[in-house]
C-alpha cells in the first residue's frame, strides 16, 4: 500500500522531498514546485501579412470603382433614354411633333393590303433641365447613329427604315427615320435605333410599330346606282355613314358627265375615272374634298371642265393623278390642313393652275412630276405651304402661262428637271 502511495506522489523539484501529486508547494524548501514553459512574444510577421491583404484590397476596389465609373456604358429604353455626361443631362425620346417630351413607346398604322406606306420615326433630344431643344450641341458627341427593324414573318408584310438623319419635314427633331412598310396580315416590328456615342457610351431607343390591316371594298357602276351626281352623292352620303373607319373605299366611275358639285366632307373615298369610245369620266362642278381623318384621298383619271370657280378644293390630304384641269379660275386648291400632290395632270387655259394654300398638314409626298401647266395665268401659286419639304416638278412642262411658278412663300422647290417653254 505504502509503495503504491510513493508512486501517486512527486518530488519536489529544488529539494527532492517528497510531496504529494496535488502540492503546489514544497513545505520544506519552501519553493513553488509549478513548471513553466516559456512563452515567445507574438510574431509581427502576421500583422504584415494581414496589413499587405487589406491594403491589395482596398487599393483593388478604388481601381474597380475608378474603372466602373470610366468604361463604356449602354443604355436601353423603350421610347426614352436620360443621358447624363460632363455637359448635363439629356433627354432622347422617340415623339410626336405636337409634343416632343411624351415618349411614343409605340404607334399603330392601318395599311390597305401590298399597298406602300412611308411614316416617320423622329428622335428629339431636350435639355432636361430647361427643356430647350439640345439637338445640335448633342449630335456632336455622336459618333454614328443607325435604325433599324427587328426580321418580320415574310408573309405578315415587309418593313425596313431609313438610316438616320435630319429632315426638312420635321425640322425640331434631331434625327428621323423614314419607315417603309406593306401589310398583309396584321402585324407587330420592333424598331431599335442605337446611337454610338465619341466617349464609347451606346445609347438604344426602342419602338413597336403595330400594323393592323385594311380591308378595301371596291364599287363598280354593277355595284351601285352612279350614272348621275345625284346617285354618286347619295352613294358617297351612305357609305361615309355605315363603313368602318379604316375601310379603303373605291368608287369605279362610268365614262359619263356630271354636272354639278359633289362633296365628300366626312371620311376618303377614292374616286376613279373611266374611258371608252372617246368619252372619260367628268365634272363640271366642283369637287370639295374635306375629310376628318389623315388619310388621303385619291383622285384619277378624271377631267375637271369648268367656267370659273375651282375644280378641286381641297382641305385635307389629296392625290390627284392622270386629270385635266380646264377653264377654271383655280383647277386644284390646297386650303387650311391639306397636303395636295398634283402628279401626271394637265392643267390649261385657267386663271390659276395649282394654288397651295395650307396653313397646316403632314407632307404626303415632294413629289409634282408629269405635269404639263399650259396657257394658265399663273401655273403655279404657292402662297403657303406647311413644311418647307422641297417640291420637286420633275419632268414637269411650262408653257404659254403669264408667270410659271410664283414663290410666294419662298419654298423650297427643285426645278431642274422642269421644262419651261
Amino acid at each position: 500500500m505504502r509503495g503504491e502511495d510513493m508512486e501517486r506522489n512527486q518530488r519536489c523539484p529544488r529539494c527532492g522531498a517528497a510531496l504529494p501529486e496535488e502540492a503546489s508547494f514544497c513545505p520544506f524548501c519552501a519553493g513553488s514546485i509549478n513548471r513553466r514553459t516559456a512563452v515567445e512574444p507574438p510574431s509581427l510577421r502576421g500583422r504584415r501579412v494581414l496589413r499587405a491583404l487589406l491594403f491589395s484590397a482596398v487599393l483593388a476596389a478604388a481601381v474597380l470603382a475608378v474603372f466602373l465609373l470610366t468604361r463604356p456604358r449602354v443604355y436601353d429604353g423603350v421610347g426614352e433614354v436620360v443621358y447624363t455626361d460632363a455637359d448635363g443631362t439629356y433627354q432622347l425620346v422617340l415623339a410626336l411633333p405636337e409634343n416632343r417630351y411624351e415618349a411614343l413607346a409605340e404607334q399603330s398604322f392601318h395599311a390597305a393590303e401590298g399597298e406602300p406606306y412611308r411614316v416617320p420615326s423622329r428622335l428629339y433630344i431636350n435639355h432636361t433641365d430647361s427643356g430647350a431643344d439640345a439637338g445640335q450641341l448633342f449630335l456632336q458627341k455622336v459618333d454614328s447613329a443607325t435604325a433599324e427593324l427587328l426580321p418580320l414573318d415574310e408573309s405578315l408584310g415587309t418593313v425596313s427604315c431609313s438610316a438616320p438623319a435630319p429632315h426638312s419635314a420635321a425640322p425640331d427633331a434631331a434625327l428621323v427615320s423614314l419607315v417603309d412598310f406593306t401589310a398583309r396580315d396584321d402585324y407587330t416590328a420592333q424598331m431599335v435605333w442605337t446611337l454610338h456615342m465619341t466617349n464609347g457610351d451606346t445609347i438604344r431607343l426602342r419602338q413597336e410599330l403595330h400594323v393592323a390591316l385594311i380591308h378595301t371594298y371596291n364599287y363598280h357602276p354593277e355595284d351601285a346606282p352612279m350614272e348621275t351626281l345625284a346617285d354618286l352623292q347619295a352613294l358617297v352620303d351612305e357609305l361615309a355613314e355605315t363603313a368602318e373607319p379604316y375601310d379603303k373605299l373605291n368608287l369605279f366611275l362610268p365614262p359619263v358627265t356630271y354636272e354639278g358639285s359633289l362633296v365628300m366632307e366626312e371620311r376618303p373615298i377614292n374616286l376613279y375615272g373611266s374611258e371608252e369610245n372617246g368619252r372619260r369620266t367628268t365634272f363640271t362642278g366642283t369637287l370639295r374634298v374635306a375629310s376628318r381623318d389623315s388619310w388621303i384621298t385619291y383622285i384619277q383619271g378624271i377631267d375637271f371642265v369648268g367656267d370659273g370657280g375651282v375644280g378641286i378644293s381641297a382641305s385635307a390630304r389629296l392625290w390627284v393623278e392622270d386629270c385635266t384641269f380646264t377653264g377654271w379660275k383655280t383647277g386644284v386648291l390646297g386650303y387650311g390642313d391639306a397636303w395636295v400632290n398634283v402628279i401626271g395632270c394637265t392643267l390649261a387655259d385657267n386663271e390659276i393652275g395649282f394654288h397651295f394654300n395650307s396653313e397646316e398638314g403632314a407632307a404626303s409626298h415632294s413629289m409634282y412630276n408629269d405635269n404639263r401647266f399650259v396657257d394658265n395665268g399663273t401655273a403655279v401659286l404657292l402662297e403657303r405651304v406647311p413644311t418647307d419639304l422641297t417640291l420637286n416638278f420633275q419632268d414637269s412642262l411650262f408653257s404659254g402661262n403669264g408667270t410659271d411658278i410664283d414663290n410666294l412663300c419662298r419654298q423650297p422647290i427643285d426645278i431642274t428637271q422642269a421644262v419651261f417653254e
